[in-house]
C-alpha cells in the first residue's frame, strides 16, 4: 500500500516513500480495515528498484480489498483524511495552545508572571502590547503563508538571521535531529498552529506571548535598537514588526507539535 494512517497526529495519511519506520513504529494503521501495518523500505531487487510500501502484519481476509482501495486513493480522498486530522489537531491546540507554546526552545516563558506583574499599570507597555498585536494581525497571512516556510529553512540551516541565545543552541540541535524525517509534516502543523494563534479567540494567549517578547530587557537581548530608537519613528516601527514576525515564527517552529499531539 502507498499510504497508511499515522494515528499519533490525528490520523494523517503518510506516504510510504516519506515515512520513517523508527519514528512511526506502533502508530501506523491501514486506512480501510484499521489493522496495524508496517513499512517496507524501498530497495533494489535484481537491479530493479522496489518502491517503499506499507503491508499488514498478519493475514486478514480484507487485505486484498484494502490494498486495492488504498492504491486507488484520489487527491480528494487524501484531502478528506487530511481535513479530519487537521480538525482533531486544532481541537487539542485550541485547548492547550499556551501550554504547548511554553515548550518552545526559542523563547523562555518561565518569567511571564513576574514580567506581567512588573508591567501592570504601565501605559507605555500597554500601548506596546496593543501595537504588537496589531502588527501580528496585519501580517497574519504573510506569517502563515510565507514567513513560516522562510524561517523554517533558516532554522534548519541555522542561518545568520536566526537569533537564538547561545544557551539554547544545544537544545536546538537536538530538536532538529529529532524532527529530521518529520520536518515537512512539522512545518505543516506549525502553519495550522500559527493560523489558530493569530485568530480572534487567541487574543489572551497572544498578549501573554507579547508580554514576554515586548519586555525591554528581552528585546535588548536580541536587538538593542528596539530600546534605543524612538517608538514613534518609522524606523522603529519597521524594526519592531520584523522582530515580532521573526520571534513568533521561531517560537511556533521550535515547538515539537508532533510529539505533543501524539
Amino acid at each position: 500500500m502507498k499510504y497508511a494512517l499515522l494515528t499519533k497526529i490525528g490520523g494523517e495519511l503518510i506516504e510510504a516513500s516519506k515515512a520513517d519506520y523508527q519514528d512511526y513504529y506502533g502508530f501506523l494503521k491501514c486506512p480501510v480495515c484499521n489493522e496495524p501495518v508496517f513499512l517496507r523500505k524501498g530497495h533494489l531487487r535484481n537491479g530493479k528498484e522496489i518502491q517503499a510500501s506499507f503491508a499488514h502484519h498478519r493475514a486478514v481476509p480484507e487485505i486484498s480489498t484494502c490494498e486495492l482501495r488504498v492504491g486507488n486513493y484520489s487527491k480528494e480522498d487524501i484531502e478528506v483524511f487530511a481535513a479530519k486530522a487537521r480538525n482533531q489537531r486544532l481541537q487539542k491546540l485550541n485547548i492547550s495552545m499556551w501550554k504547548y507554546m511554553k515548550t518552545n526552545i526559542s523563547v523562555n516563558f518561565s518569567g511571564y508572571e513576574q514580567i506581567r506583574n512588573r508591567a501592570k499599570g504601565n501605559t507605555t507597555f500597554g500601548y506596546l502590547l496593543d501595537y504588537g498585536d496589531e502588527c501580528l494581525l496585519n501580517n497574519n497571512d504573510l506569517i502563515v503563508d510565507e514567513f513560516i516556510s522562510v524561517f523554517s529553512k533558516m532554522l534548519r540551516n541555522q542561518g545568520d538571521y536566526i537569533t537564538i541565545i547561545k544557551e539554547r543552541l544545544g537544545m536546538l540541535n537536538q530538536f532538529l535531529n529529532d524532527l529530521t524525517s518529520d520536518w515537512e509534516l512539522h512545518e505543516k502543523i506549525t502553519k495550522e498552529a500559527a493560523e489558530l494563534f493569530l485568530s480572534p479567540p487567541m487574543k489572551e494567549i497572544r498578549y501573554r506571548v507579547l508580554t514576554v517578547l515586548c519586555y525591554p530587557d528581552n528585546m535588548q537581548l536580541l536587538n538593542r535598537d528596539l530600546v534605543k530608537l524612538n517608538m514613534q519613528t518609522e524606523a522603529w516601527q519597521k524594526l519592531f514588526s520584523n522582530y515580532l514576525n521573526q520571534q513568533i515564527c521561531l517560537i511556533l517552529l521550535s515547538v515539537n507539535w508532533i510529539k505533543l499531539l501524539a
